[in-house]
């Protein structure tokens, strides 16, 4: 039987397997010296809910939303975007459960939604506090691709993604 607090626990021991990759990646970032047309640090999580997985990219961005790739770059300073954690199962599924499971998604699709977001949300934030993100120069935030709203890493609350371009 399928319920809520279980789905949830699995997800978060298959994603505890991967904190130490993404740790190693935010690291890198945190070393950056980003151009200085670089405003905000932009983290996005896509995810495949059919499939399990998610991944995120970060993109380092000016204040009219625009990607800052940068010119005359060198290898000490960066602008552009970077895959920070490539595509990465969040849940196993077995077979033979395929038609229990889907039909328990779709009677909790809102609070299951709703709680993975929260989850991944918390499970990057502390890897971000790991390799000391609170540190971090530039205004940054993670958010999820084709969603409103976004994590503002810096003052630990979510805003309107409209305000991170002011």
């Amino acid at each position: 039987m399928f319920s809520i607090d279980k789905y949830i626990v699995s997800i978060q021991t298959n994603l505890e397997k991967h904190t130490t990759t993404l740790v190693k990646e935010l690291e890198k970032i945190i070393s950056y010296k980003f151009d200085d047309a670089v405003d905000l640090v932009d983290f996005s999580v896509f995810t495949d809910p059919t499939r399990f997985e998610l991944s995120i990219m970060m993109f380092s961005m000016d204040r009219n939303a625009n990607e800052v790739f940068g010119e005359n770059l060198t290898d000490k300073i960066f602008a552009g975007s970077v895959e920070v954690l490539g595509v990465t199962s969040y849940y196993q599924l077995q077979d033979n459960q395929q038609d229990t499971f889907w039909d328990f998604y779709d009677q909790n699709d809102e609070d299951l939604a709703i709680e993975e977001q929260q989850l991944f949300t918390e499970w990057f934030i502390g890897c971000w506090e790991k390799v000391g993100g609170k540190e971090f120069n530039l205004p940054v935030y993670i958010g999820f691709h084709d969603e409103t709203s976004s994590y503002d890493l810096q003052n630990a609350k979510f805003i309107e993604d409209e305000e991170k371009w002011i």
